[in-house]
């Protein structure tokens, strides 16, 4: 059975090691992958200073996403590539949208991997602008953002 939960201190490797995978299973080169190292790596501070949860059973963690609520905006959404096309991306997507509430954010905005942006086009993320990646220069990436309005009542 499938769970959500706060992520904890002793999951970063773990976390990290998801992200690296779910970015790679776009086929990007060792380079790109290398360029976004920094990017990539869950830290103790993100788990203890932003909203991080992850989405395990019994044997595995699946994904996890990290939602900064000062700067109102979606760090990471991460499914590992074994899981992708089981739902569990939209299962943790309605998860923040109930964690924004929670914290009184009433937006949030994330930039999309360009891989990904139909995935957020069908949750409901409008795109912005297209703006330049600071960790590639010269790649271009929508930014999005999610209002909250759009969360179903119930």
């Amino acid at each position: 059975m499938n769970k959500i939960r706060k992520a904890k201190v002793e999951d970063v490797t773990t976390l990290t090691e998801i992200a690296f995978k779910a970015k790679g299973y776009w086929g990007y080169s060792d380079d790109f992958m290398k360029a976004w190292k920094d990017a990539l790596t869950i830290t103790v501070d993100d788990i203890q200073s932003k909203v991080v949860y992850l989405l395990e059973d019994d044997m595995a963690i699946k994904g996890f996403y990290c939602l900064c609520i000062e700067t109102n905006e979606l760090e990471t959404l991460f499914v590992a590539p074994t899981y992708i096309g089981q739902g569990l991306g939209k299962r943790l997507w309605n998860d923040i949208l109930l964690k924004a509430k929670e914290y009184g954010v009433s937006s949030f905005q994330f930039k999309s991997d360009p891989n990904e942006y139909e995935f957020y086009i069908k949750m409901g993320a409008k795109r912005i602008i297209y703006v330049e990646s600071t960790v590639i220069p010269g790649r271009i990436y929508p930014l999005m953002e999610y209002a909250l309005a759009h969360l179903p009542t119930k």
